[in-house]
């Protein structure tokens, strides 16, 4: 199919709707225009067909983006974050699938990939190798528009698509001064944010591949090399980003840039990785122990305690929804230190019993988890799988989570409304997830 065809694909009035339906309708983020998803839906027909409409003629402009600012920890500036209306995230979500489908082989591949490629790579290493590490700085924000659409422009001839992606990234967040555009720089949040990055560094990429062992994860890139080359190899790198209007932190003392002897290990995308070791970097960990104290503190203001217990064993086990798996268990499931998720399991026992919540059931435990994902995943019935449930289970949980586990009251509800609450839940739960394991990266 060609892009003019994906195009007018997602961009059809009914493809409109069902991305709304499956993606944005449960949300609750409201843009810079304050329309909420549930006051959207209530005109979705009309705006379907305007979103249509505009973007096939290639008029669709977009609203200014709604700024939200993340601390990156003291001493840093924050970083800004996009928040589109929900017409211009349901604009942005048909165009991302069409530049995933043009552009298939730069859909950025998950984190495990990275760390698996890596591990396997540095187990027979010895004194002799180093990892080069280098930070781009202001990566989103340092993107050029001309190369990024000159590299669109290689694939793609649709004036819509070419007209829709550069009216996004031009579009500015917050109340910014001047020409009121962007003229460079990619807003950070969007749907459309990850895949364009991939496509702008497409060449580099390349290049980069074929001269070193190279690996990316968005502005995180770890080479594996002899020592004896690793400052060559650190200045090649570094002249080849500048060339695509990119720079890394610079190789001194306390960087984020650095050379690293490979037996000392380095940390990467969450985890601290040597040759014949992958652990949980101390960071995700004490992140994970400060979710579960979050949990669990809440029983001093809430007396449903049956609540507590679901949401605690949904943040131990994580989830398959829309089939997919969620949560921290699945993104750490490549560790081999066991201590640190007995660890885990011990602090969560031990918090439980000193609020003298045994009564009510005990929390899994992270260690069944993580054998269950490495050798029993296909026939598991520990880790819940959302998709699969029935309407018994459905009850069951929207009981613990609402109703302080009364359960005949909920099966007396219709099928409908059973099936609507039950997706609420989950879709809050799953959100709540990903925020456990993509801390590093937006």
């Amino acid at each position: 199919m060609s892009p003019s065809e994906l195009f007018e694909r997602e961009f059809s009035a009914g493809n409109l709707k069902a991305i709304f339906e499956e993606r944005i309708s449960q949300s609750a983020t409201v843009g810079k225009d304050g329309v909420s998803p549930s006051e959207f839906g209530k005109v979705l027909d009309i705006e379907v067909t305007r979103i249509a409409t505009r973007a096939q003629a290639s008029k669709y402009d977009f609203t200014t983006f709604k700024q939200k600012l993340v601390l990156k920890g003291a001493g840093k500036p924050p970083r800004e974050i996009s928040i589109a209306t929900v017409r211009d995230r349901l604009a942005l979500r048909a165009l991302t699938n069409v530049l995933m489908e043009v552009f298939k082989d730069q859909k950025p591949s998950a984190p495990h990939y990275y760390i698996e490629e890596i591990a396997d790579f540095i187990k027979p290493l010895s004194y002799e190798y180093s990892f080069i590490q280098l930070d781009i700085k202001d990566f989103y924000p340092s993107i050029i528009h001309d190369v990024l659409l000159s590299r669109l422009r290689r694939r793609i001839r649709s004036r819509a698509i070419l007209s829709l992606v550069h009216n996004a990234i031009r579009t500015p967040t917050g109340n910014r001064v001047g020409d009121g555009v962007n003229i460079r720089g990619v807003p950070q949040g969007l749907s459309v944010s990850n895949i364009l990055s991939s496509i702008y560094m497409e060449k580099f990429d390349q290049i980069a591949h074929s001269k070193l062992t190279y690996f990316r994860y968005v502005d995180d890139i770890v080479i594996v090399c002899k020592s004896a080359d690793a400052k060559r190899n650190f200045k090649y790198i570094y002249a080849a980003l500048k060339k695509i209007g990119l720079s890394s932190h610079d190789l001194v003392e306390g960087s984020k840039t650095k050379i690293v002897p490979v037996l000392k290990g380095i940390e990467y995308l969450g985890y601290s990785l040597k040759p014949g070791a992958i652990s949980v970097r101390k960071s995700s960990y004490r992140r994970m122990m400060d979710n579960i104290i979050s949990v669990i503190t809440l029983v001093k203001y809430s007396v449903n305690h049956n609540k507590i217990l679901a949401r605690i064993n949904i943040k131990i086990t994580g989830c398959i929804f829309n089939g997919k798996r969620m949560g921290w268990m699945f993104f750490f499931s490549l560790t081999d230190d066991i201590k640190q998720l007995k660890r885990l399991d011990n602090f969560v026992s031990q918090e439980w019993v000193k609020l003298g919540l045994e009564r009510y059931g005990r929390p899994r435990k992270f260690v069944k988890t993580y054998y269950e994902i490495r050798f029993n995943m296909n026939d598991t019935k520990y880790i819940p799988k959302f998709d699969d449930y029935t309407t018994e289970q459905k009850v069951r949980l929207i009981a613990d989570i609402d109703l302080f586990g009364d359960y005949d009251t909920v099966r007396l509800w219709s099928q409908e409304r059973i099936n609507k609450r039950f997706l609420q839940i989950v879709k809050k739960e799953v959100a709540e997830l990903e925020k456990d394991v993509t801390p590093h990266r937006y």
